[in-house]
């Protein structure tokens, strides 16, 4: 598992593609292929900062404010203006899309110092600095006193998967996986600057690892429970329950370029 610490995700070099070069909208009601799912999130939280969640405790429940909501989902990139807004419902799991419709909805969430946003528009493909990662640097800049995460999961065949942390007063995180796991930047020193015992509750999300192609050598770094992982850098926004009380807003979008690009791309290869 290569480990390369201390590197800072823009020197990572962008990659021309479709997405950057721009692509034909696609016709509204274009099927979506069934073999295709995923779902992104962004995650910014603002200080002041609670202490960590501990290994399995539910972040606390916080009034969803809507108007936040709106603000934060035109902030995208990917995003042109607000057709229609759904009235807030409790926080679920994404849906699959079935048509090209079903990925102009975008889901967000602000529970007082803690924004979450879904939005299908933000998926990579894995070939390199793609729209997530675009997005967790702009937000980044915008926002450096504050804690971002970025998560996209894909399966289109091949899975793919990329978790971007950024902590104020430690190098940005990395965790990619495709063809292997693979970490830029030092988890443990992420971990630590949210507040995390590592002597304590390390163990619950890393793990040591001495493969042969890792290259820390003894003594690297790997990944326990990467669910656990996410719940503590996004202080609980990434994780959903079965009995969940808290509330999220769903807004039909109208695409910018860019974000009429991305899901061509991504979405209809």
């Amino acid at each position: 598992m290569p480990v390369s610490p201390g590197v800072s995700l823009s020197d990572r070099p962008a990659i021309l593609t479709a997405m950057s070069l721009g692509t034909a909208p696609v016709p509204p009601g274009t099927p979506v292929d069934l073999r295709h799912s995923g779902e992104a999130h962004l995650v910014i939280v603002h200080p002041p900062f609670a202490a960590p969640l501990r290994p399995g405790e539910r972040p606390a429940v916080t009034a969803h404010d809507p108007d936040a909501a709106r603000a934060a989902v035109l902030s995208l990139s990917m995003v042109a203006a607000v057709r229609r807004e759904k009235a807030p419902a409790r926080l679920a799991l994404p849906g699959s899309p079935s048509v090209r419709e079903d990925l102009d909805e975008v889901s967000a969430a602000v529970w007082g110092s803690t924004v979450k946003i879904t939005d299908p528009a933000l998926m990579e493909e894995g070939l390199g600095f793609g729209a997530l990662e675009d997005e967790f640097e702009a937000q980044r800049m915008r926002f450096p006193d504050a804690r971002i995460v970025a998560v996209c999961e894909r399966d289109f065949g091949a899975s793919y998967s990329k978790v971007l942390v950024a902590v104020p007063g430690v190098p940005e995180l990395l965790i990619e996986e495709i063809d292997g796991l693979r970490i830029t930047g030092d988890p443990r020193a992420t971990l630590a600057a949210i507040g995390v015992a590592l002597d304590e509750d390390g163990s619950a999300y890393l793990e040591e690892d001495s493969s042969e192609d890792d290259e820390e050598g003894p003594g690297g770094v790997g990944i326990a429970d990467y669910h656990e992982l996410l719940h503590v850098v996004s202080d609980g926004a990434l994780s959903v329950y079965a009995d969940e009380q808290r509330h999220q807003s769903t807004f039909l979008v109208e695409r910018t370029e860019r974000g009429e690009s991305e899901i061509g791309a991504v979405w209809f290869p």
